[in-house]
């Protein structure tokens, strides 16, 4: 018999398995909740810790206080969950910033590849769209040397986000 590889995609579909509904709301008893943490710690102990912690944070802000409609497929409501995770990192970036073209910076993220890090998507397109004078940082006294610095910080971004919530 061959054992089944744990991976974020089992851990989600054992869930959707196991979840029950209660009034249009999806919900578990205590011993799913026992056996999605030993799957969810299964998974850190491979090495997939940062997949692990973001699963852990889910079902623990969403499943188990009550928040998942019985509407909606449990891996379908992670995968929104973490579209809506983004896309607040994102905008939290381009305040910090003074990125005003968020969808220029959207759709950066959305092409972006760890296989070739140093080409950052729409980097001219986001350069134009800076408004020193709104962002947040205040750390850089005039535009130029604030673009520098966003450059720099851009594709360590970049790297971050997409590996935590791709």
């Amino acid at each position: 018999m061959r054992l089944k590889a744990i991976d974020a995609a089992h851990i989600l579909s054992l869930i959707g398995a196991r979840v029950g509904s209660t009034d249009g709301i999806q919900t578990v008893d205590e011993e799913t909740k026992r056996i999605i943490y030993e799957q969810i710690q299964e998974l850190s102990n491979m090495g997939e810790a940062v997949t692990a912690d973001l699963l852990r944070e889910f079902v623990e802000d969403e499943l188990f206080t009550g928040h998942l409609s019985s509407r909606i497929n449990f891996d379908e409501a992670f995968d929104n969950w973490k579209k809506e995770k983004l896309q607040v990192e994102i905008e939290k970036f381009a305040d910090y910033w003074g990125i005003q073209d968020m969808d220029t910076l959207n759709r950066s993220v959305n092409l972006y590849s760890d296989s070739q890090p140093e080409i950052i998507p729409y980097i001219e397109e986001i350069n134009n769209s800076v408004n020193h004078e709104i962002a947040l940082n205040k750390e850089n006294k005039g535009r130029l040397k604030h673009i520098i610095e966003l450059g720099k910080a851009l594709s360590n971004w970049m790297h971050e986000i997409k590996s935590r919530l791709s």
